[in-house]
């Protein structure tokens, strides 16, 4: 469809301001957008077009997706009726059922998507019913992809099933969020998300500027970058505005507070709130300080670490004059990680890799898990 607009207000101003009228064209989405609104519908396509970020997890042009399988045969009236126990799992992650499927050339319908309700449209062939059925239903998500990630310590010290149950995609899609080149627009409303006060942008600016651009959660300021410091609507509502209900947090703080599960935070964003973080001396290297500050991507790799008895890694390690920092260190080790799929130049003494590979990395690196008593 066709939108007409009348511009001829805006011309007016044009004239009396002297300004030399120019055409102009209302652009088209961008390329990336219009995939992104595709993938809210879902794409078919064939394994072999996905892409593999970090950890495996699954990805198209470029953006964090899941796979589905449309067709649930024979049980789609059970499906339908609600019981996810009787459907196909989707996948988050390169997992070994993906594998054996790739490998045993099974041809059906993949649709990737960024679907975050949990639900999506199935169809199968209804035995009793004699006739094809089609509808939206729950899925379950796959448990060998969540021990694959350790996805909240899936493989480690609580049920696949446990984490299976609890899942929610919105909060799933902003764990990883820096492991992506590109990060999706909120996708989930949040209560009071669109009811911020007309003097909002002037209550923020002097909160946090009169707060010293410090964050209230994790002490870290941030003066020099000023974009990254949040104020936070502390029952989620945006139109109070009480001062009992706001407080000042870096956008890493902002995001692990309630009702944020869809705050998308970049890799580089993180990577300056770590750097100014340890600048400020604000990394005590223990379990709590790297559980609370790392990037959420690295909760899986650190939940194994952490069962292993392995000690506590530094987290936003500078290595020479601020030339290389590494996500995760064990200096003692020479061992770094690094969440994006490019891993620095070779440091001599040093063995560093991305997530892809850091979590049989520790094996090489510590030997034995067992046998490390750790820091506390």
């Amino acid at each position: 469809m066709r939108l007409h607009y009348d511009f001829s207000a805006v011309w007016a101003v044009v004239d009396r301001l002297g300004a030399q009228k120019r055409s102009f064209q209302l652009d088209r989405k961008s390329n990336i957008e219009q995939i992104a609104l595709e993938l809210v519908k879902g794409v078919e396509i064939k394994l072999d077009e996905l892409g593999y970020a970090p950890s495996g997890l699954l990805s198209y042009k470029g953006m964090q997706v899941l796979l589905y399988i449309p067709d649930q045969g024979t049980a789609i009236a059970a499906v339908l009726d609600g019981n996810r126990n009787a459907g196909r799992r989707f996948h988050i992650a390169h997992c070994d059922t993906l594998v054996e499927m790739k490998r045993k050339n099974r041809f059906e319908r993949y649709i990737a998507t960024r679907e975050t309700t949990g639900s999506f449209a199935v169809q199968g062939f209804d035995p009793l019913a004699q006739t094809e059925r089609d509808g939206v239903a729950p899925l379950h998500v796959c448990q060998n992809c969540l021990k694959k990630l350790n996805y909240k310590f899936a493989q480690t010290n609580r049920s696949a099933v446990a984490v299976r149950d609890k899942f929610d995609l919105n909060e799933f899609f902003e764990t990883y969020s820096s492991c992506f080149e590109y990060l999706p627009s909120r996708t989930s409303p949040v209560k009071g998300g669109t009811t911020y006060t007309a003097d909002w942008a002037d209550i923020s600016k002097k909160l946090r500027s009169d707060s010293g651009w410090r964050c209230q959660g994790c002490s870290v300021t941030l003066s020099e970058h000023r974009h990254l410091m949040h104020v936070h609507h502390i029952d989620g509502v945006k139109s109070n505005n009480r001062p009992a209900n706001l407080s000042v947090l870096c956008k890493a703080c902002h995001r692990r507070q309630p009702l944020h599960e869809a705050m998308y935070v970049a890799l580089e964003e993180m990577k300056i709130i770590n750097r100014q973080r340890r600048k400020q001396s604000l990394l005590p290297r223990d379990w709590n300080t790297a559980l609370a500050h790392a990037d959420p991507a690295l909760f899986g790799l650190l939940g194994l670490a952490r069962q292993q008895r392995r000690p506590p890694p530094e987290i936003a390690y500078v290595i020479g004059d601020e030339v290389v920092m590494l996500d995760l260190a064990w200096p003692e080790q020479r061992y770094g990680v690094v969440i994006g799929p490019e891993i620095p130049a070779p440091l001599e003494h040093w063995t560093v890799h991305n997530l892809t590979d850091a979590f049989t990395g520790l094996d090489a690196a510590f030997g034995n898990p067992y046998t490390n008593t750790g820091v506390a």
